[in-house]
Parts: C-alpha cells; structure tokens; sequence
C-alpha cells in the first residue's frame, strides 16, 4: 500500500486512504476473510508427509517412524494469519484443539518399504483393518506409488457450525474455564450469559430448584455451586458426543508394519524369506559335497553370505510419502 501526494502537492484526504488500507489488507491472506461460523468457506491446507528410516532404525527407535511436526511448526501450518493493522502486524489465530474437519483426503503415496504399512493419521478415524485386526487410517502396499485421490475422512460439520453461532468461543474443552468465574467463599459461580450450562439450566428449569440461578446486573448469572458442580460434566458429556471436532494441537502421523505386530517380528519375517534361496543351495551344495572339509566351506561361505544379507536388510534405507489435503475450520478463533 503507498500513499502518495496529487500533483498540487497535497495528500488525499482520510477517507481515501483508508479505503486504500482496507483494499491492500483485503488482498494480503485468506485470514482477513476466515470465520468460524460459516460452513461455506473453510481453510485449506496441502501437507507433505516424509519418513525415512532403515528396519535397524525402526527397531531401536520407534520416533523413527513418525512424522510430528513441532508445536510452532502446527502452527504455522494450520492456523490463520490475521492482519490487524495497517503497519503488516498479523496474528495467528485458530484453537488448534477444537478444529472442524470437514475432510482429509490422500492425493498421492509412495513406499519403498518391502512390506504392507498400517498408518495412523491424525483427525482420520482408524476403520482401515489388516489381518492382524489392527486398526488404521489407511493400508499401504508393499512398494507402491500412486497419485490416484482417495478421501479418507469427511465429518458431519452443520451441527459444529450451529454449536459455534449459539455459543461462539465454547468448546468442550473451555467449559470450565472461558466465562466462568468462581466465588468459593460465598459458595456460588458466576457465569456468562451465553455461556452453554445458562443454556442447559434455561432449558431445564421445571427440574431445578427455585432460588439456584438469578440475572446479575454486569450481564453475569449466578449459580450456586452444587448446581455449577453437578451440571458441568452433563453438558460437557453433551457437547463432546454432539460436537464433532479434531485435536490437531499434537497432529503426527505414524507407520506400522500391517501384517506384523512389531518391527521385530517384521525383521525376522524378512530375514527368513530372504535366506531361503541361499538356504536351498546350501542345501543343494552340501548334498553333492565329497568330503566335509568342501562341507565347512560350503557353510563359512554361507555364514558370510547370511551377514550380508542381514546388513542389506538392517540398514537400506527406505522411504514413505503421503501427500495430504485437508478442508478444515476452528470452532473458536
């Protein structure tokens, strides 16, 4: 944005410029535009997910075979950036514990793994099965590529957006904290008027007693403690099974071997299959030796022979990529 002075030398007025600011501002990031409270318009984020490890790696170390990202880089990644100024100052704004997915999808994987790898997705449900009866996010074969979209998670999001218009800023989560303001003393809570258990108590209020709610003049509800107390779990119990929503706070993705319990248990498997061939020629070799000194060099050139192929299998390197779509909004900035 500029500001520059007419030909007479004098600067435009006050309105014109601020009408510039706002156009610039407009123009700068999706954020000036994101609310929670519309299902019309969620954010979009493409994630690229990279895993290399060696079965040596994997075995020893089970991070290897994760993809977290820190929790600034969360950040940076899925929440919004706001501009709330005319000198470019920006905030971040998003509760990442409370996010609406409206759905993830897949665009393209790639595995150099020798075996089929169970991946567990955050904010995608586990309804993917092996033989094993573990569950995961999704399957995928033994050295394959493919760039054919898949969706694998798509929430119902209208009743999450009804939830944040009546109650903007609530979460399961907040409840107990966002508009709540205890007087131990005098035994009784004061609560914001929009909060959810006003709501709840409201709707309710043929069951409760006389005497345990009452309208304060700074727009705050008196309760008593014992019903504080009592209908708090109720109406958190409530909004976390009616409420829909993802805890991208912590948002990894891990890969398992699928049709093996353990790293281990994989590493033996393919070990035994690769040392069959070498095996049945020993065999074979053994079978047409003529005298045991051929025998014990037949077997030292064995043994040498299973060395390398156990170092080949311990420490290739191997990789896994998703690339990964997500449609997606907060319930509360």
């Amino acid at each position: 944005m500029s500001i520059r002075s007419d030909r007479n030398g004098t600067t435009p007025n006050a309105a014109a410029v601020l009408q510039e600011a706002a156009s610039a501002d407009a123009a700068l990031a999706e954020g000036n535009s994101f609310t929670t409270t519309t299902p019309d318009n969620p954010l979009n984020r493409e994630l690229v997910v990279s895993i290399r490890a060696s079965l040596n790696q994997l075995c020893l170390q089970k991070n290897k075979g994760v993809w977290s990202p820190s929790s600034a880089s969360l950040k940076n990644i899925f929440q919004q950036r706001k501009f709330v100024s005319l000198d470019g100052t920006a905030d971040q704004q998003g509760d990442l514990k409370a996010v609406v997915m409206h759905d993830l999808s897949v665009n393209a994987t790639k595995s150099t793994f020798p075996i089929s790898l169970g991946a567990r997705i955050t904010g995608v449900d586990d309804a993917c099965f092996s033989s094993t009866g573990q569950a995961y996010s999704m399957i995928v074969l033994p050295n394959s590529e493919t760039s054919a979209q898949r969706k694998l998670q798509a929430d119902d999001v209208s009743l999450a957006y009804e939830f944040a218009k009546k109650f903007p800023g609530y979460t399961a989560e907040n409840l107990a904290e966002k508009g709540i303001h205890p007087v131990s003393q005098r035994r009784f809570v004061l609560v914001a008027a929009d909060h959810p258990i006003v709501s709840a108590i409201s709707e309710n209020a043929e069951k409760l007693q006389m005497g345990e709610i009452s309208m304060m003049p700074e727009g705050l509800v008196k309760i008593s403690s014992g019903l504080y107390e009592s209908i708090l779990p109720l109406v958190k119990t409530q909004v976390e099974s009616q409420i829909k929503v993802r805890d991208l706070s912590r948002a990894q993705v891990s890969i398992q071997p699928a049709e093996f319990s353990s790293w281990a248990d994989a590493r033996t498997a393919l070990l035994m299959e690769a040392k069959m061939p070498a095996q049945a020629q020993l065999d074979s070799q053994i079978a047409a030796a003529v005298n045991d000194s051929e025998v014990q060099q037949l077997r030292k050139a064995f043994a040498e022979r299973e060395r390398e192929i156990e170092h080949e299998i311990d420490h290739k390197q191997m990789e896994f990529h998703l690339n990964l779509g997500v449609a997606y909004n907060f319930l509360s900035k």
